[in-house]
């Protein structure tokens, strides 16, 4: 479209903030023409940058918060299953929805359940930018732990909001006990959800669901039963030379902690391990921008493993302290060409800090760790990387177990 000059348009949500000068020619999310009750920027420069970090109340305690491909939408899913749909240029919630609980489960509901029992304390989930669909993990460890409450699918809810089903259930994924993350291959076509209380894998396809692998073990036995290794997060990269795999992450220190690797061009997604006796509790991971490497979240020793994975053999190239304290949650975001990750970090004792309210920027390639200044709400339990403004700012996206969305631009150095 033909840039026509600039006008000056003030947010009618928001009139206390001045006007921003808009390119006429290009929809922003509030330029006069037709409305659409659910008309977003469709670029995330239409959004100015934020000058500080903005906290934004949601119902409940968030399990899991996904940015929309534009950075318009962040959809919020608490532990009842709510969503909340924010806008990122008004910093209101716009809409909220109910994921709706599988009709007829293979293995019935137990007669005890809480009410609502949808999300998993530990669901991260997952978003599918070219199907716009977003994926609930089920559980039923919502208040009580009791074995025999565990949740045994992913809801997938409609994010397309030009769809009649807009926010609304229209499938559910059958897996293994308690799923937690879900990944999504390079084209976006495989899905992977680990199974947190197996130590397994389900594999899928994302057009229609179906079942690609019902339950894969990320180490030899795990799917015999629930318990063991706790299979908290997965990620899914095309690793320069080696091809289409999906990383995940087993939380626990017996009896292979590090992460199960599973060949996605293989028809029986064969797995091979990365381990090392040094791991302890294993849980966020990240890939970096180039695919070369996996990041892993040392919880229990407060360190990031950087895994170099497009060799004959993956290789640990090196172990970087965090400061600042417990990085239980594991919340971590790449930072595009700046060799940089970000890191929620925290105090668990009662003298410190929350968990998961500190953000601590780590080089990968040089080990500088850098502490952020941006106070994250309190138990934050998940990041995102969005940019808006332009020239684009990055901007850290989180959601917080203590009920909050927040959006931080990153002003330190490095950013």
């Amino acid at each position: 479209m033909t840039d026509q000059g600039t006008i000056k348009i003030r947010n009618p949500r928001r009139p206390d903030q001045p006007p921003i000068e808009v390119k006429t020619g290009y929809p922003t999310a509030y330029q006069p023409g037709p409305f659409r009750s659910r008309g977003f920027a469709s670029s995330a420069s239409a959004i100015p940058a934020k000058q500080s970090t903005v906290t934004i109340p949601v119902s409940g305690t968030q399990r899991m918060c996904k940015v929309s491909a534009d950075g318009a939408r962040i959809f919020a899913v608490n532990s009842s299953g709510t969503g909340s749909v924010v806008n990122s240029l008004t910093e209101r919630v716009d809409e909220t929805f109910q994921v709706a609980i599988h009709p007829n489960p293979t293995e019935p509901f137990p007669d005890t359940l809480p009410t609502p029992p949808i999300v998993s304390p530990f669901a991260r989930g997952g978003i599918n930018q070219k199907y716009k669909r977003l994926y609930v993990p089920a559980s039923f460890l919502t208040e009580v732990r009791n074995p025999e409450w565990n949740g045994l699918f992913v809801a997938v809810v409609d994010i397309d909001p030009n769809s009649g089903d807009y926010l609304k259930t229209i499938a559910w994924i059958e897996c293994g006990r308690l799923p937690e993350e879900i990944g999504f291959s390079s084209d976006e076509e495989i899905g992977v959800i680990a199974n947190y209380n197996q130590g397994t894998v389900t594999i899928f396809k994302a057009d229609d669901h179906s079942i690609l692998a019902a339950e894969l073990d990320g180490f030899d036995g795990a799917g015999g039963g629930p318990g063991g290794p706790c299979a908290r997060s997965v990620r899914c990269a095309n690793v320069p030379g080696i091809g289409n795999r999906a990383f995940m992450t087993l939380a626990d220190t017996y009896p292979v902690p590090g992460c199960a690797v599973f060949d996605l061009d293989d028809p029986a997604f064969t797995r091979t391990n990365i381990t090392d006796p040094s791991f302890g509790f294993i849980d966020g991971i990240a890939v970096t921008p180039d695919q070369s490497r996996v990041l892993l979240v040392d919880a229990s020793n407060n360190s990031l493993r950087v895994v170099r994975v497009d060799g004959a053999a993956p290789s640990i190239e090196r172990s970087i302290a965090l400061p600042g304290g417990h990085a239980y949650f594991g919340a971590i975001a790449t930072l595009g060409a700046h060799d940089t990750c970000l890191i929620a970090t925290g105090r668990p004792e009662p003298s410190g800090a929350p968990l998961g309210t500190s953000l601590v920027q780590v080089n990968y390639d040089t080990g500088v760790v850098t502490q952020n200044p941006t106070n994250l709400p309190a138990d934050t339990w998940e990041l995102a990387i969005a940019e808006y403004g332009t020239p684009a700012v990055p901007h850290v996206v989180s959601c917080a177990s203590s009920g909050f969305v927040a959006i931080s631009p990153l002003t330190f150095p490095g950013a």
